[in-house]
């Protein structure tokens, strides 16, 4: 009863909180006017490794900077309503990857996740599949640094970036003259003491130019029980996960999670009930949860 409870408290939750900061929520299409290509028009404007003003810095942009424009998101940030882009990173953003994953500048392993910081506790801003080639640009420890790649990407506030209008449709040349009978079109005929009525207004929807952004991800808002613990391997998605209670020294992982908080120490190894939503990316082998509240369990 007490689950099926929390359920229903948790689907009830999600209608309002599904637009929180970080949560993974649907994208919003670019409007007609917006074709994927915009300029900053402020000074030294953020770019974050998250929507959100609470998230990590990755790098900044200055006025007249042309960007492209991968996907747009609104998100409620302290009861404030915010929309940010999501656009590729520039050439003077700083990537990390685990340096043991990298061989010769090549990507060794199935899935390696750029991070914005030379740590696994750094955001992830981008996942390269195994054989990518990268551009070093220094090792430290166990971390190397790249270029970005066209995988690496981070947010800016949609309100510091003017976004360039859609260009005019192309008319499409007329068909060439057919060498058959020409079509006989006959103009209407006005009647003696009536007015022609007026052409009904169409009905037909204007086009939008629509940025397919990730197609292959799943979303849902989750309410899960496990035991936190921290991630020890520098690929993994995010710093900390949710694992079941071990049988026989054996335990397994039901999701990584995404948490803003910094002191966590007091819940490792504890019983937690975590809500948010959970992502699944296609070939994935665990989702990740961007958890919104997280409650121990006595």
């Amino acid at each position: 009863m007490l689950q099926a409870a929390l359920m229903c408290a948790a689907l009830a939750l999600a209608q309002s909180a599904r637009a929180d900061v970080g949560l993974a929520t649907q994208p919003v299409a670019l409007a007609a006017s917006e074709t994927g290509h915009g300029t900053v028009k402020a000074g030294r404007c953020n770019v974050r490794s998250r929507p959100s003003l609470n998230a990590e810095v990755v790098v900044q942009l200055h006025k007249g900077d042309a960007i492209d424009v991968l996907e747009r998101k609104s998100v409620t940030e302290h009861g404030k309503p915010m929309d940010w882009l999501r656009i590729p990173l520039p050439a003077a953003a700083k990537c990390f990857v685990s340096a043991k994953f990298l061989t010769d500048g090549v990507v060794n392993v199935d899935d390696l996740y750029a991070r914005c910081g030379p740590g696994s506790n750094y955001r992830d801003i981008g996942k390269l599949a195994k054989g990518t080639k990268v551009d070093v640009v220094e090792t430290k420890g166990a971390w190397t640094q790249i270029k970005p790649t066209p995988e690496c990407n981070g947010w800016i506030a949609a309100e510091l970036v003017e976004v360039e209008p859609a260009a005019a449709p192309v008319a499409a040349p007329a068909p060439a003259a057919s060498l058959s009978a020409p079509e006989v079109v006959t103009p209407p005929v006005a009647v003696a003491g009536t007015t022609p009525a007026p052409a009904a207004p169409s009905t037909e929807a204007p086009a939008v130019s629509v940025v397919n952004i990730d197609p292959d991800v799943q979303v849902q808002y989750v309410v899960k029980d496990g035991y936190l613990w921290p991630v020890t391997a520098s690929n993994a998605p995010a710093a900390y996960e949710l694992r079941t209670a071990e049988v026989d020294r054996i335990s397994y992982r039901i999701a990584y999670l995404e948490l803003s908080e910094t002191n966590l120490k007091k819940y490792e190894g504890k019983h937690v009930r975590v809500m948010g939503n959970q992502r699944w990316r296609k070939g994935d082998r665990d989702p990740v949860i961007v958890v919104e509240r997280l409650d121990r369990v006595w």
